[in-house]
């Protein structure tokens, strides 16, 4: 009965042991995906994708895009791979020191290639801002995930879709009349402000005041001038000086976003004054029709993306005085 007893024992503890035995080194799974899958970007933006989900593979698991393809046609993207020339930055950049070209340059540098990379350790993309010259539309592609299992090829295993968004944000403003050489004033509403993507390369940003019937201010002949300490178009030009013509205000912004970053006291807010020489204002909105009020818009905006842009802003009730 004892020997029956100790070959019963070690019969438990041998399963036991198999039982507690690690799994084989080397797992790859055949379940790697991207759980963001389909993957949203916006033209002309910089994306940052998630890492694939590796299911548990052994690690470290290296990943190798194979291909990607018109989700549609099932071709060969070669839109995508296509090289175009954008900046990257190689060291900090700090915008309210290098406030000149020669300074930011010292922190990046133009390279020629293609919209998108994929990293080889977490399998993620980076899209750049020059997806904005690419079509817009779906597409679908593949991986390889190696470890010291083997390599698997992942055919399809997600998509991504380029579409089109605003490349900008409008913020609340608003404007008022005052009188002459006095504090006196008095509300007049929100301006209307308009902008227009002409195109998606450069980096231009093209600021026209107009009264009601769409005629442009001429900053040349000071029909547009700053208001005290107030932030304007100016202040958020930190490569360039603001190129005037007859009609408009033009900023090289260099770096998206632009404005790149806030004004401390007035956040985005651009100030402008309209001397009340050049400004008739319709009846009933000032206190007299006597022509002694200066209009005075404010507005905020933020370009997303690069490109050249026409911001139009309608100065309300007002209508320029040649």
């Amino acid at each position: 009965m004892k020997k029956q007893y100790k070959i019963f024992i070690a019969a438990a503890l041998c399963i036991g042991v198999m039982s507690c035995k690690k799994s084989v080194q080397g797992y790859l799974s055949s379940q790697i995906r991207y759980t963001d899958s389909p993957i949203q970007i916006q033209s002309g933006f910089v994306v940052q994708t998630n890492p694939v989900n590796s299911d548990g593979s052994s690690a470290p698991v290296t990943y190798e895009l194979l291909d990607i393809r018109n989700a549609t046609t099932h071709k060969h993207a070669d839109s995508l791979y296509m090289n175009q020339d954008r900046y990257i930055f190689v060291s900090l950049f700090n915008a309210n020191v290098d406030t000149t070209v020669a300074l930011l340059n010292t922190h990046r540098k133009l390279i020629s290639a293609p919209c998108f990379d994929f990293n080889s350790h977490t399998g993620a993309f980076t899209f750049y801002n020059t997806t904005a010259n690419v079509p817009l539309g779906t597409y679908e592609f593949d991986i390889k995930a190696t470890n010291q299992n083997g390599s698997k090829i992942y055919k399809n295993i997600g998509t991504f879709t380029i579409s089109q968004g605003l490349p900008y944000v409008l913020q609340t403003g608003g404007s008022a009349w005052f009188t002459d050489n006095t504090t006196d004033n008095g509300d007049t509403g929100n301006p209307v402000v308009d902008i227009q993507q002409l195109s998606t390369t450069g980096t231009q940003a093209i600021l026209k005041l107009v009264d009601k019937h769409g005629v442009a201010f001429d900053p040349l002949k000071g029909e547009i001038i700053a208001r005290g300490d107030r932030s304007n178009f100016e202040t958020y030009a930190k490569f360039h000086p603001l190129v005037a013509s007859d009609t408009s205000l033009t900023c090289n912004f260099e770096v998206t976003p632009f404005p790149f970053q806030p004004d401390p006291t007035y956040g985005y807010l651009i100030y402008y004054r309209i001397p009340s020489q050049f400004v008739k204002y319709d009846a009933g909105v000032t206190p007299t029709p006597a022509q002694i009020y200066s209009a005075n818009p404010r507005f905020a905006f933020q370009l997303l993306a690069q490109g050249t842009y026409l911001i139009t802003v309608h100065v309300p009730y007002v209508t320029r005085v040649p």
